[in-house]
């Protein structure tokens, strides 16, 4: 049995500077059954070193080099022996009140396996940055409430997923469907385990009293060619390795018309040359590479699933929490 009922998991590269006032919200909170444990991804900012101080107060894993954050959390999430495991940025700031709620929302919903908290912005207004996130079949997934006013988006429902900065799952759920796909390196892993977890027939709850806030963009360049073509392919392995046989059709529909848009808005750009654009080519490439190893993929995925397709895309939406949701069952 654990000595602490909850691990908190959290991943750092070169952000020393945020994470001490990560950890210094940590120390504040009033729920104090837990662990911190930091995986560092081959920092070169005085990381390591800072963290090799703080034995006793955090538990540190130290990587010889970037390894991307999927496989980094996976490495805290297997040093754990919590009944919860906690996700969480080094660029947030949790309030203080944020793991009591979340702990007391998992204590008293049995049903969910997993849970979103509500992230706004560092920056005033504080606009809400995710109040979960939910999946469309044309685009993929998304931030619910992304932009909206910090107090809206105030009551508990169901939610289609959690964003993996700062989210709680049960040690029960990674042990039924596995960990974060290492594959993915950055970007919608946390989207391919939500999917995967609706697909196995389990439920995330959105705890809209777990309060973060979130230095958005200070621990990830979003805007870079390398960091947007491996967003364009994570987003065809989430669908492609996941979706049941009808949603797969729909979404590869959907999918060709953004295809084309895309060449189109690629070839019309190019004439511009105060316009920078990736070149179609490089999105092409990177859709055969995705495409590889599908088969393979999609029989894991398939081994696990509980849903068809009407069910789960019932689930792409925010539920109303009730003691028995519609289309929904006990946490396996």
């Amino acid at each position: 049995m654990s000595a602490v009922r909850v691990s908190i998991v959290i991943p750092n590269w070169n952000g020393l500077h945020l994470l001490q006032e990560c950890l210094t919200a940590l120390d504040g909170q009033v729920f104090t059954d837990f662990e911190t444990i930091v995986v560092d991804n081959g920092s070169s900012d005085g990381s390591v070193a800072w963290l090799k101080q703080q034995a006793g107060r955090v538990r540190s894993i130290l990587l010889d080099r970037n390894t991307g954050f999927p496989y980094a959390v996976n490495r805290g999430i297997e040093a754990s022996e919590a009944e919860y495991v906690v996700l969480l940025n080094n660029d947030t700031i949790p309030d203080e009140n944020w793991l009591k709620n979340l702990v007391d929302a998992m204590d008293e919903n049995l049903q969910a396996s997993f849970g979103a908290c509500k992230i706004l912005l560092h920056a005033p207004p504080h606009a809400i940055d995710s109040a979960g996130d939910g999946f469309d079949i044309k685009l993929g997934g998304f931030n619910i409430g992304a932009g909206d006013p910090a107090d809206s988006h105030a009551e508990p429902c169901w939610v289609f997923g959690a964003c993996a900065g700062a989210a709680i799952y049960r040690r029960s759920l990674f042990e039924q469907i596995g960990l974060f796909d290492e594959a993915f390196f950055l970007i919608f892993e946390d989207v391919d385990l939500s999917m995967r977890a609706q697909l196995a027939g389990h439920r995330c709850q959105y705890i809209p009293t777990a309060i973060v806030y979130h230095h958005r963009g200070a621990s990830t360049a979003s805007t870079s060619e390398e960091v947007l073509l491996r967003s364009w392919r994570n987003q065809i392995w989430v669908a492609i390795n996941n979706l049941p046989p009808l949603l797969l059709l729909q979404w590869s529909f959907w999918f060709t018309i953004r295809l084309a848009r895309l060449a189109l808005y690629c070839v019309l750009a190019a004439r511009h040359p105060d316009v920078e654009v990736i070149p179609f080519g490089k999105y092409w490439q990177t859709l055969r590479q995705a495409l590889k190893g599908l088969r393979a993929a999609r029989r894991a995925s398939a081994a696990r699933r509980t849903l068809g397709s009407w069910s789960l895309r019932q689930r792409f939406k925010s539920q109303p929490i009730s003691p028995k949701p519609d289309g929904g069952r006990d946490r396996p």
